[in-house]
């Protein structure tokens, strides 16, 4: 499959206070081609701090704005490794040059994720420190960079702030979970990346309540990761190859809890601008109660024009 030359953001947000809060406890930013939704706890604006505090800090960070987050020389590097496999392997098996590239790219992954979580600890700890553990925060975020030519969506979550994304029938990837859209004879799917850290999923996960009895559990707001509280942060990584025309959507749970997998995917799939659709989101939200606060980013991923 070929790759394209370069890829960018092209991006779509809103956040609202809800129809029934006070204050918005919710943030969100774009720095780049890094997206981040963060739904704040701990009342008496404790929560607005954590969740502002924790976008701030990693749409700051200089790491998401290199690919890869490679310095130019672990670019350079990577390059030289790359093309040195390409020259010993030019005239042997196919296969065993395909692993060694692979295996380089999967260990500047790994390098990623790891400095990744490490910039996620460093924000834990800023909350705790500025907060004293009065307040907390769930994050989600996807970022769109590149190892070599390899484009892909580094997305990670804490908490119960989700990040969906739309699947083709081309991308050769089938969940049984997966929601098709009527009308589009099966083609395009909304695919949930992201587990929450809650109770109830946990409950879920261990066949002891249904997905339909889940959203009206009593215990549905109580989540179990959380950075800036004291207790335990540790991130969920998802990798996933990246193209022209991809969508994601990240949002609170003051948006997934009030529309329907099937109405979200609806809107994602129909309106063709980033903003548009999450103007369309947010305003269903409220319509349908919006109960908490409500917060969407819808990135496109789209070929760079010189």
């Amino acid at each position: 499959m070929a790759t394209p030359l370069n890829l960018t953001l092209r991006t779509g947000g809103a956040t609202h206070r809800g129809a029934h809060r006070d204050n918005n406890e919710d943030s969100m930013a774009v720095a780049g081609s890094l997206c981040v939704v963060a739904d704040g706890m701990g009342g008496h604006e404790a929560g607005e701090v954590a969740s502002r505090l924790c976008v701030r800090q990693l749409a700051y960070s200089h790491f998401f704005t290199r690919p890869g987050g490679m310095s130019e020389e672990e670019q350079e590097n990577y390059r030289q490794r790359v093309e040195k496999i390409k020259q010993d392997y030019r005239d042997k098996n196919s296969k065993q040059r395909h692993r060694r590239l692979t295996n380089e790219l999967n260990h500047e992954i790994v390098r990623a994720l790891d400095r990744t979580r490490e910039i996620l600890g460093e924000t834990n700890d800023s909350i705790k420190d500025a907060l004293s553990r009065s307040g907390g925060t769930t994050v989600t975020g996807a970022w769109l960079t590149n190892i070599g030519q390899q484009y892909l969506w580094v997305v990670f979550n804490i908490g119960d702030s989700r990040t969906y994304r739309l699947m083709r029938e081309d991308d050769g990837i089938h969940h049984a979970e997966m929601e098709r859209l009527p009308g589009n004879e099966g083609n395009v799917s909304l695919e949930q990346v992201t587990t929450d850290h809650s109770e109830v999923q946990y409950l879920v996960d261990e066949g002891q309540i249904t997905q339909l009895e889940a959203l009206t559990h009593p215990r549905r707001n109580v989540i179990t990761r959380a950075l800036g509280t004291g207790n335990f942060w540790e991130p969920d990584f998802w990798v996933l190859p990246a193209r022209a025309g991809d969508r994601l959507m990240l949002c609170s749970d003051g948006l997934s809890g009030e529309l329907s997998h099937e109405y979200m995917a609806r809107v994602l799939t129909s309106i063709r601008h980033p903003q548009d659709a999450a103007d369309v989101l947010q305003h269903e939200a409220l319509r349908s109660g919006g109960r908490d606060n409500i917060t969407v980013i819808v990135a496109d991923a789209i070929e760079a024009q010189d």
